[in-house]
């Protein structure tokens, strides 16, 4: 098949995903295994979930394991759902306040930034994502 003709869709794959579902995914992994600043994983012992930023969760939910390096070209096929989902938290940040933050990195790593907060801002960036385009399916 040409790649410019509409490709198979399977329903349910995970090709199905939206920055939202992503983002929604990422603040779920951080309710259950813990939140970090500094480094994308904070990995204290052998343990396949170790707690990570946002955009590490983000890179968890995306590629469903632990890649050091989630935006790494060489990760895919989760590379492209993490960048979507990244730029979505950005475009978000960017239009609804905590101004002075150019990336989500730096945003997630304030001193004065909590687990709480990075969790309901994922929420909120996932909803924002639905309603900007076109609503949760």
């Amino acid at each position: 098949m040409n790649p410019t003709q509409k490709q198979p869709h399977t329903p349910g794959a995970l090709a199905d995903l939206t920055p939202a579902d992503t983002l929604r995914c990422a603040a779920r992994y951080l309710e259950l295994h813990g939140w970090t600043r500094g480094v994308y994983y904070r990995v204290t012992h052998d343990t396949p979930f170790p707690p990570a930023c946002a955009a590490g969760a983000i890179g968890m939910a995306a590629h469903g394991r632990c890649i050091w390096l989630p935006h790494d070209y060489k990760a895919k096929p989760g590379v492209r759902d993490y960048t979507r989902a990244l730029d979505a938290l950005s475009d978000f940040l960017d239009v609804n306040g905590d101004t002075g933050y150019d990336d989500p990195l730096d945003w997630n790593d304030d001193p004065w930034r909590t687990a709480e907060q990075v969790i309901t801002t994922l929420r909120a960036a996932a909803d924002d994502y639905d309603r900007t385009h076109g609503g949760a399916r």
